[in-house]
C-alpha cells in the first residue's frame, strides 16, 4: 500500500506547489489557451432548435391519461405559426415503468430501514430520473408550507425510488448546502426540516372589505378612495417583486439542469401569482407595466426550461379550497367578498397554469393531496416522443414562433412545449479550460465527475488537544493514472487533488489542496497498479452542525478528472450530551502480528473476504456515570443492512470504562464475524445507549459502508 499522509508517507513528494487557482495563475494561464473549438451537434439531446433541426418533446396520453406508445410518425401533424411542417425526425422514448397510483404504505413485521441511512453515491449512467421540487416561500401560507413539508417526506418515505437525482430548493431563504442534487435521503431529510414559513411572503389569504366608508361624509369617502388607490399600487407592485422573484428563482434551477441528460422534471410548490393586471385595477398603466414584467420573466424562462428539456409541473399548495372561498378565515364579510376570493384564488393560479401549460406539463390545485400530482408528473415522464422538422432560414429572427402539436387517431391527448424563440443553439465551445477552471467546474457539477476513481470516507472525531476534527481518507485507484517513464527507468504521477468542507449555509470552511508527484520504482510501481494509492488531510472543525466534504482529483498529464462528495453530522460536545465519532473499520491483527497493511481491508477502502472477522470501533463522549460507582451503562448494539434491509442484529454488549479512561472521552472496538456474507456492498450501523441519560439525549448512531468480495 502507498500512503501519502500529512505527517507520515512510505513515498516522498518531489514537489508540493501552493494552491494554483490564485487570480494571478489563472490570468497567467488563459493568456496560453488555444482557440475555440466549433461545438458538435448532439444526437441524443431532447430539445433541440438549430438551424439544422428543430425538435420538441410531446406526451401522448388516452382520455384516462394512460400512455399511448404505439404510435408512428404518420400520427403527428406540427405547426409553426399555423404552417404545417414536414417532419424529418421522430423517436419514441419510453423510461422503466412508473405506476400512477401511490404505492401503498408497506405493512411488515421486519422494521422499517432507519430515516437516516447513508445512500450510495449515484452514477450518471444509473441516473433514472431528474426531479428538483422548488418550494416558493415567496408565496407560500402558514398552512400551506407545513402541507409542503409533509409532501416532501411522504415522497421521500415512499415515492423516491433507486436512480433519482432530487434537489429541494426554495425561492426565498435559501437552504445551503442542502440545496443540491443529491440520491443521499439524509440530505433531503435534513432539507425538509429545514422548510419554514417565511414571514415575509407574499400573502394569497383574500382580504374582505371594509365597511368603515359606510354612511361617512363624502370628502371621507374620497380620501378613504384614494387610500385605497395607494394601497392597491403598493401590494401590485410587492406582488410583481415577488413573482418575478419566484420565476428567477426557477430560472436559475432551469438553468443548472441544462447539462443534465435526458429530460428533466421541476415540480413548482407554490400558493401561485398573477400575470395579468389586476380585475380592479385594468386601466392603471403601473399595474399595467408590472404585469408585463412578470409576463417578461415568464418568457424568459419559458424558453429556458423549453431548451434545457425541462418540463415544470404546478402544484397548489393551497389544498382543497372551501365551499364558500373565504369561508375558513372567518370575520364578518361584506356582500361581494365572497366574489372578491374567488377572483383572487383564479388570479393566483394563472402564473403556475401558463408556466406549466407552455413547457409541456400541467397544473395540479384544488387537492390536499399533493404527493397525487406529483405521482402524475413521474409517471408523466414515463414515455415521450421526440418530434423534429428542417427549419427554413426565416425561422431564425430572434422572435417568438408558435408550435401546436396535433395527433391524427381519434380520443388521444397531445401535450408539448407551446413555441421557441428563433435562434440557434449551436454555439461554440469556451476556450479551454484551465487547471483551476477544471477543478471548479468539477467541483460544482450536480453529478460530479467519473473520468478517474476517487473513493473519499470522511470521520469526526475529538481529542483534548486538538478540538474537533474531521479525518477525510482518500483511495485513488492506478488504472486509469497516467504514469510516464523517467531517465532513471522508473515511473512517475502528477496529480492535483483539492478537498473543500462546506456549511449548513453552503460557505467554504476550510480547503487543503496539493500538487503531488510521486516516483516509483519496479516493485514500488507494481504495488500501486494492485492497491492505488492513499491519500489523508485533516479539517478542523470549529462549530458542530452538518458539513458536505467534496473533493476533486485531476490527473495532470490527461486532464482526466474524479469526484468524491460526502455527508457528515459534527455534534455539539458543549452541551454534555452523549456523541459519537466516527465509525472505523478494519481487519483484526493476530496475537503478535502487526496491523495489517492490505490497503483493500484498511479503513481506507473497508474490502473483506466473505468469512472472517471484522474489527470496528469509534470513541464515545460525554457519557453519564453513576454518582456512586463512576462507572456509565452503556449498551452498542451492531446491525448489518443491505439494499435498505436489515441482514444481520449482533447481540447487544455491555460497554465498560477503560481503566484511568475519562467517561467524556474513551475509545470502544468490536467485532463481528462474516459467515459467508454474499459479495457486494453493505452497511453497519452501530448505536450506543446511555440507559443513565434522558431518553431523549440518551442515543447516538453511526454508519459505515464496507463491501465483501
Amino acid at each position: 500500500m502507498v500512503k501519502c499522509n500529512r505527517l507520515t508517507m512510505s513515498l516522498t513528494f518531489l514537489a508540493l506547489a501552493a494552491c494554483w487557482f490564485s487570480p494571478m495563475n489563472l490570468a497567467q494561464q488563459q493568456s496560453q489557451n488555444p482557440p475555440a473549438q466549433t461545438q458538435q451537434p448532439n444526437p441524443d439531446a431532447v430539445v433541440r432548435i438549430s438551424t439544422q433541426l428543430v425538435q420538441v418533446d410531446a406526451v401522448v396520453t388516452d382520455k384516462k391519461g394512460n400512455h399511448i406508445e404505439d404510435l408512428s410518425v404518420g400520427d403527428f401533424e406540427l405547426f409553426v405559426d399555423g404552417k404545417k411542417q414536414d417532419l424529418t425526425h421522430f423517436k419514441h422514448i419510453s423510461l422503466p415503468p412508473v405506476k400512477r397510483e401511490l404505492p401503498p404504505v408497506k405493512k411488515s413485521d421486519a422494521p422499517p430501514a432507519p430515516a437516516n441511512m447513508p445512500t450510495k453515491q449515484i452514477d450518471p449512467k444509473d441516473v433514472r430520473r431528474t426531479i428538483a421540487f422548488i418550494v416558493d416561500d415567496l408565496g407560500l401560507g402558514f398552512t400551506s408550507t407545513e402541507r409542503v413539508r409533509e409532501t416532501l417526506r411522504q415522497f421521500l418515505d415512499r415515492q423516491m425510488q433507486p436512480g433519482d437525482l432530487v434537489a429541494i430548493i426554495r425561492t426565498g431563504r435559501g437552504l445551503g448546502m442542502l440545496e443540491q442534487f443529491t440520491s443521499d435521503k439524509r440530505l433531503l431529510y435534513a432539507a425538509v426540516e429545514k422548510l419554514m414559513w417565511n414571514p415575509l411572503s407574499r400573502d394569497m389569504t383574500p382580504n374582505f372589505g371594509s365597511e368603515a366608508g359606510l354612511g361617512e361624509s363624502e370628502e371621507s369617502q374620497e380620501a378613504a378612495s384614494a387610500q385605497q388607490s395607494i394601497d392597491d399600487g403598493m401590494n401590485s407592485f410587492r406582488d410583481t417583486m415577488f413573482a418575478t422573484g419566484t420565476l428567477g428563482a426557477i430560472n436559475f434551477v432551469v438553468n443548472g439542469l441544462r447539462p443534465l441528460p435526458g429530460r428533466k422534471s421541476v415540480i413548482l410548490l407554490s400558493d401561485g401569482f398573477s400575470i395579468y393586471p389586476p380585475s380592479n385595477n385594468l386601466n392603471d398603466p403601473d399595474a399595467v407595466a408590472q404585469s408585463e414584467m412578470v409576463q417578461q420573466a415568464l418568457k424568459q424562462l419559458v424558453e429556458m426550461a423549453n431548451r434545457s428539456s425541462v418540463v415544470i409541473y404546478s402544484m397548489d399548495a393551497k389544498g382543497l379550497l372551501p365551499l364558500v372561498p373565504g369561508g375558513e378565515t372567518g370575520g364578518r364579510p361584506t356582500g361581494d367578498s365572497y366574489a372578491q376570493a374567488m377572483q383572487e384564488n383564479q388570479e393566483s393560479l394563472e402564473g403556475p397554469v401558463n408556466l406549466a401549460a407552455q413547457t409541456g406539463g400541467f397544473a395540479t390545485f384544488n387537492n390536499n393531496d399533493l404527493n397525487i400530482g406529483i405521482q402524475e408528473a413521474l409517471y408523466d415522464q414515463q414515455s415521450y416522443y421526440l418530434i423534429g422538422f428542417d427549419p427554413e432560414d426565416e425561422m431564425f429572427d430572434r422572435k417568438q414562433h408558435k408550435i401546436k402539436v396535433t395527433v391524427k387517431r381519434p380520443g388521444l391527448r397531445v401535450r408539448a412545449r407551446q413555441g421557441f424563440y428563433g435562434y440557434n443553439d449551436d454555439e461554440p465551445i469556451a476556450a479551454e479550460k484551465t487547471r483551476g477552471q477544471q477543478i471548479f467546474g468539477a467541483l460544482l457539477s450536480p453529478l460530479g465527475v467519473r473520468d478517474l476513481s476517487l473513493r473519499m470516507t470522511p470521520y469526526y472525531f475529538n481529542s483534548a488537544k486538538d478540538g474537533s476534527l474531521v479525518r477525510a481518507l482518500f483511495h485513488i485507484e492506478s488504472s486509469k493514472l497516467s504514469f510516464k517513464d523517467t531517465a532513471d527507468g522508473k515511473k512517475a504521477i502528477k496529480l492535483d487533488l483539492a478537498a473543500f468542507a462546506f456549511d449548513d449555509k453552503g460557505a467554504a470552511i476550510d480547503l487543503n489542496a496539493k500538487h503531488i508527484e510521486l516516483t516509483f520504482d519496479e516493485a514500488q510501481f507494481k504495488q500501486v497498479q494492485s492497491d492505488g494509492l492513499t491519500y489523508r488531510a485533516d479539517f478542523p472543525v470549529k462549530k458542530p452542525g452538518a458539513y458536505q466534504f467534496r473533493a476533486v482529483l485531476r490527473d495532470a498529464e490527461s486532464g482526466r478528472l474524479g469526484t468524491a462528495s460526502e455527508f457528515i453530522s459534527v455534534p455539539d460536545l458543549s452541551k454534555n450530551r452523549l456523541a459519537m465519532s466516527g465509525l472505523v473499520l478494519s481487519l483484526p491483527k493476530t496475537e503478535g502480528e502487526k496491523e495489517s497493511t492490505d490497503v483493500k481491508t484498511s479503513p481506507y477502502v473497508r474490502s473483506f473476504a466473505k468469512t472472517g472477522w471484522v474489527k470496528y470501533g469509534a470513541a464515545i463522549y460525554n457519557a453519564t456515570t453513576d454518582k456512586k460507582t463512576g462507572q456509565p451503562q452503556l449498551t452498542v448494539q451492531a446491525e448489518i443492512y443491505r439494499d435498505g434491509k436489515m441482514l444481520k442484529q449482533l447481540p447487544a454488549e455491555s460497554l465498560q470504562l477503560p481503566a484511568k479512561a475519562s467517561a467524556k472521552r474513551f475509545d470502544f472496538v468490536g467485532q463481528m464475524l462474516l459467515n459467508n456474507f454474499q459479495p457486494g456492498d453493505y452497511l453497519l450501523r452501530v448505536v450506543v445507549t446511555d440507559a443513565l441519560a434522558k431518553k431523549k439525549v440518551g442515543q447516538v448512531e453511526q454508519w459505515m459502508d464496507f463491501s465483501v468480495r
